[in-house]
């Protein structure tokens, strides 16, 4: 790794604990003037990471802020399990919300994932109903599927298997399920 990438990882970490540390992180007006004294390398990793925060946080509206600003990050199953055990309303989450991201996802981090958010909907009999729409959205992913259907003998992972996109699995893409 080069010296300034070095460089720009301190200055995130700092920013970062500074921004929990004084509880400003949920405020983007407040951090987007914050970064304003750094460089703009700086500010553009920063922001991409916080993109990052904000889903795991289930912050739909700072999420929908940095999009409209330009920002992306690379969506990992870690992230929408994180995102999904910090769903607590009925409210939109940033999962339902990123909908095609999540149904294309493409991820080897399945199985830990999956036991989590299925423990967490199993354990929140309250938040189920709530629950329900953003776990039909992940049973649209091919790639929950496939790795549902190989790893049916868990109860975790046949709560996952979508039957009708096991069907079109098997008939266009049976790789996926060897």
């Amino acid at each position: 790794m080069n010296d300034r990438l070095h460089e720009i990882l301190g200055e995130i970490g700092i920013i970062h604990k500074s921004l929990l540390d004084n509880q400003k992180i949920d405020d983007v007006e407040y951090v987007l003037e914050y970064l304003d004294g750094f460089e703009d390398d700086v500010k553009d990793h920063y922001l991409k990471l916080l993109l990052q925060y904000y889903f795991q946080q289930n912050n739909l509206n700072n999420v929908k802020e940095l999009l409209l600003l330009g920002y992306k990050f690379d969506l990992r199953m870690e992230d929408i399990k994180l995102a999904f055990l910090n769903i607590k309303s009925n409210e939109e989450n940033v999962i339902d919300f990123l909908d095609d991201n999540v149904v294309f996802l493409k991820d080897s981090n399945m199985e830990e994932p999956l036991k989590k958010m299925y423990t967490y909907y199993m354990e929140n009999e309250a938040l189920q109903a709530t629950l329900e729409e953003t776990v039909e959205l992940l049973k649209r992913n091919r790639y929950i599927c496939a790795y549902a259907y190989k790893n049916r003998d868990y109860n975790f992972a046949r709560f996952f298997l979508n039957e009708d996109l096991l069907q079109s699995l098997k008939e266009d893409m049976p790789y996926l399920l060897k």
